[in-house]
């Protein structure tokens, strides 16, 4: 059985608030909701000592509602810009005991042998909640709306759940969207890709804590279709963004933070470069709301700055440790950040909710087709063009004849990021001729942002008002002008590198 579904987390119990402000919007929609169901169920999930299921992607559980019993084995599936696309298997159970027997054989990954596991499991997290389900019938299709209330535990630690799951029951994956909206116009949501299992699993064995940078470039086939490269470039930038965001909630890392706003940053311009080939109202709105909600992140470049300033890998941490009270006065100005913007609060406002939901429509609907020409021509005949564009932009705002200071270099820095996220997006397709092009450019951006961190420095010397802070000063201004004569050594370089397209 194949399981389709969008799934929202929210930050508290939204049962009576679903009650007060969804299901009238949706009926005055003309939408057609049942009076719902409630269940108390039990889920303990279980795994050999290896975690074998862990490995491959599965999860598995034994769930008892009212005393009756089902053990339950979902597949990895695919999670495609929030949708979720799933294999499960259903069986019934007289007692709440897994056997693994009663599953057809081919469910099975090839490596798994059954009858070798069973005599292995072991329980491993149990997840109860309240489950209240109902039915909505919406233009002749069927989704089940499941609002679930309850905790993820181990014999450790547990944590909450306060979910909603939109699962297509039949007919058109568009009708989970058209609910979708009108969930998130109501409620703070968030769309999520992190199931029950995977957070269960997180109790287990302590909360993710690798930051997953984005690889070099997009993998591109060399005759991919332009749609198909832009889907990848969007279920990139959507993975990175929900990954990250999950990451800052659960640990609060200020790196992870940054990695959202890269990804919000990739999804904004990889919209920019397709929309003029992929051209439809969808594609126009997605690209008005991230540029509005871009503006809503900008305060991250301080925090990204501070943050490089306070590290201890930094070259700035063995002069800053000479220096306790400017190091006091940065990580307040850093806590100042977060506790004035609240990114928590940011990731359930319902515009960067409407953004993932759109995001992840334009992926499964690709509504460009009826409106659009070209999408199934090979990205190749656009991606030498969109590169030329980019590079000539550059050589344009950074001419080799001219000695660029610090201003110049913060003037030209987005062209110059826009410039190197096009030949991220499309540079796979030229994987035996690129060379090391972009080092020196990549590089350089290095040296904007070790730029950048000085020159917040420099701006917390003058806003602190600490006095004694001479030598740092002039510390400050040496690594300025020392930083700039390699950066203006390593453009050079760079405007001399040959093309690669």
């Amino acid at each position: 059985m194949a399981e389709i579904e969008l799934k929202f987390v929210t930050g508290q119990n939204v049962r009576q608030a679903f009650n007060d402000k969804v299901l009238p919007a949706l009926r005055e929609q003309g939408i057609e909701v049942d009076a719902g169901r409630e269940m108390q169920l039990r889920n303990d999930y279980y795994d050999t000592p290896d975690h074998d299921f862990q490995k491959h992607k599965i999860g598995f559980r034994v769930r008892g509602n009212n005393g009756q019993f089902e053990q339950t084995l979902k597949t990895n599936g695919k999670v495609s810009g929030g949708l979720h696309h799933r294999a499960e298997f259903n069986v019934p159970l007289t007692e709440p005991s897994p056997d693994l027997s009663l599953f057809d054989s081919d469910v099975w990954p090839e490596e798994l042998n059954p009858s070798q596991l069973s005599g292995q499991l072991e329980q491993q997290f149990s997840t109860h909640f309240t489950r209240t389900a109902f039915d909505a019938s919406l233009n002749g299709s069927r989704v089940e709306i499941v609002l679930d209330e309850g905790i993820a535990s181990t014999d450790k630690a547990s944590s909450p759940i306060h979910e909603i799951e939109l699962e297509l029951l039949e007919g058109e994956v568009s009708a989970l969207y058209t609910l979708a909206d009108i969930i998130n116009a109501k409620l703070d949501v968030r769309l999520s890709d992190t199931s029950k299992a995977a957070q269960g699993y997180e109790l287990l064995h302590g909360l993710p804590s690798r930051i997953e940078p984005l690889p070099e470039f997009l993998p591109l086939k060399r005759d991919c279709t332009t749609e198909d490269a832009f889907a990848a470039a969007v279920s990139m930038a959507m993975r990175h963004w929900q990954y990250h965001e999950h990451l800052y909630l659960q640990g609060g890392s200020v790196k992870a933070l940054g990695e959202v706003v890269t990804a919000i940053r990739l999804l904004m311009q990889s919209v920019s470069l397709y929309l003029p080939v992929l051209q439809c109202p969808d594609m126009l709105t997605l690209h008005k709301q991230l540029i509005t909600h871009a503006q809503a992140w900008l305060w991250q470049d301080e925090l990204q700055s501070l943050r490089y300033l306070l590290s201890k890998k930094s070259l700035f941490a063995k002069m800053l440790g000479r220096h306790g009270d400017m190091l006091s006065y940065l990580q307040g100005r850093r806590a100042g950040l977060l506790k004035t913007h609240e990114p928590d609060t940011l990731f359930y406002q319902s515009d960067a909710t409407a953004i993932k939901l759109k995001a992840s429509y334009l992926l499964q609907m690709r509504p460009w087709r009826s409106q659009a020409q070209g999408e199934g021509m090979p990205v190749m005949e656009h991606a030498k063009g969109w590169l030329s564009q980019g590079w000539q932009t550059v050589q344009q705002s950074m001419p080799a004849n001219r000695a660029m200071g610090a201003a110049n270099y913060s003037a030209v820095e987005v062209l110059l990021r826009q410039s190197l996220w096009n030949g991220f997006l499309v540079g796979d397709l030229f994987r035996e001729e690129r060379g090391d092009f972009r080092a020196p450019w990549l590089d350089l951006l290095t040296g904007i942002d070790e730029l950048n961190a000085l020159l917040t420095l420099k701006k917390a010397l003058t806003d602190a008002e600490l006095d004694g802070y001479a030598e740092l000063k002039q510390w400050s201004d040496e690594k300025a002008a020392t930083l700039l004569k390699v950066m203006e050594r390593t453009r050079q370089v760079a405007m001399q590198r040959e093309i690669y397209w």
